[in-house]
């Protein structure tokens, strides 16, 4: 193993995960917030350090996936500029994830039919308002897990159903929870 170096925040950084499919980890990303004087015990730390490398992995395979457009193919899909949908993305208007990757941004293929009307548009940016407190991968999390508010649907197939109103409800919910409000 390689050994771990200082981020410029005082964390470790564990050694760069491998990288597949032209999608490059970020290998500052999974230890901020674990400072030295604060290290867990050695077995505690081999455990966290697995689980570590277990979200990097589930990421990388995530943002191959063929569903995953860079910013230019996603707004060739919706009719928009790349540089239209970045601002929407800065403004909280659409899903992108991120890994570190040096072709910038992925957006989730699938928004793409929920922002194609009015009506539509309006209830997945509420949504997105509401889980605004919480990372684009809690928020991507939140949209595709089956959730008991909607009747074990998906918040994205609430949302296509038009049932905009309990997505945005279950939305607002689950951010409060995931911050420790709920």
């Amino acid at each position: 193993m390689a050994p771990e170096t200082k981020t410029s925040h005082g964390s470790q950084a564990e050694p760069p995960p491998h990288r597949a499919a032209g999608v490059a980890a970020d290998p500052t990303s999974s230890h901020r917030g674990r400072s030295d004087s604060r290290r867990a015990p050695p077995a505690n730390t081999a455990a966290l350090d697995r689980a570590f490398a277990r979200a990097v992995a589930s990421k990388i395979e995530i943002l191959n996936q063929p569903d995953m457009l860079n910013g230019e193919s996603f707004g060739a899909r919706v009719g928009l500029s790349r540089a239209t949908v970045d601002n929407r993305r800065v403004a909280g208007k659409l899903l992108a994830l991120d890994f570190g990757s040096k072709r910038g941004f992925r957006y989730p293929a699938w928004q793409a039919e929920l922002i194609r009307d009015e009506p539509g548009r309006a209830a997945f940016e509420a949504v997105l308002r509401e889980l605004a407190a919480v990372g684009p991968w809690s928020r991507y999390r939140f949209l595709i897990q089956a959730s008991s508010v909607l009747g074990g649907r998906t918040p994205v197939a609430a949302l296509e159903a038009g049932e905009f109103e309990a997505a945005q409800r279950a939305a607002g919910g689950w951010a409060q929870g995931e911050q420790g409000g709920g």
